[in-house]
C-alpha cells in the first residue's frame, strides 16, 4: 500500500497540472461604442471609373459590458475602399491598445455601412484572442462638415464574442 501512494500522489499531479497548464476557450461577451476621428484620401475620381480611396482613423472605446474590457482601449485603423457610401466596398485593419499597452490586431472586410470585425491575434493578457465583433454606425460627421477640413468623425455600437486560451 505503502508504495501506491507515490503513483496516487504522481497521478494527481499529473492530472491536476494538465487541467491547469492546458488551453481552454473561455468565451465573453463584448459590447462597446468607438468614438473615432479620420481622413481620407481619394486617389481615383475619374468619370468613368469608380472612386477609390485610402483612409486612416484613430479612436477611442467605452464599454457597455460588465466586465468593462477594452473601457479606454485606444484604436488605430487604416484601410482602402472602392465606391461611394453604401455601396463602398473595403478592407481595413486595427490596431486596439489596452491600458496596459496589450495589443488586438483585428480587420475589416466590410461592404455598406455595417460590418464585421474579426480579432486575428493579440498579445499580453490577449495573447491567443478569437472572436468578432459586429459593428453598427451610430453617427458619423458630413463628408464637407468634419471638426478640420478633410477630417470625419463617428460613433459606432460594437457587440460580440471572443474567446482567450487560458
Amino acid at each position: 500500500m505503502k508504495h501506491l501512494q507515490p503513483f496516487a500522489l504522481t497521478l494527481f499531479t499529473i492530472v491536476t497540472g494538465f487541467g491547469v497548464l492546458s488551453p481552454a476557450l473561455a468565451a465573453e461577451q463584448l459590447d462597446l461604442t468607438v468614438c473615432m476621428s479620420g481622413n481620407g484620401d481619394i486617389f481615383n475620381d475619374t468619370k468613368d471609373a469608380m472612386q477609390a480611396a485610402s483612409w486612416t482613423q484613430n479612436g477611442i472605446f467605452t464599454s457597455h459590458s460588465p466586465s468593462k474590457l477594452l473601457h479606454s482601449a485606444v484604436v488605430h485603423c487604416a484601410g482602402v475602399e472602392h465606391g461611394f457610401g453604401a455601396e463602398r466596398v473595403g478592407y481595413g485593419v486595427c490596431k486596439i491598445m489596452d491600458d496596459d499597452g496589450d495589443v488586438i490586431i483585428a480587420d475589416i472586410p466590410y461592404s455598406g455601412f455595417d460590418y464585421d470585425v474579426k480579432f486575428l491575434s493579440g498579445t499580453g493578457k490577449w495573447k491567443g484572442v478569437k472572436g468578432s465583433l459586429h459593428s453598427e454606425r451610430l453617427v458619423r460627421s458630413r463628408l464637407d462638415k468634419g471638426a478640420m477640413p478633410g477630417t470625419y468623425q463617428g460613433c459606432r455600437r460594437e457587440r460580440g464574442t471572443f474567446e482567450l486560451l487560458k
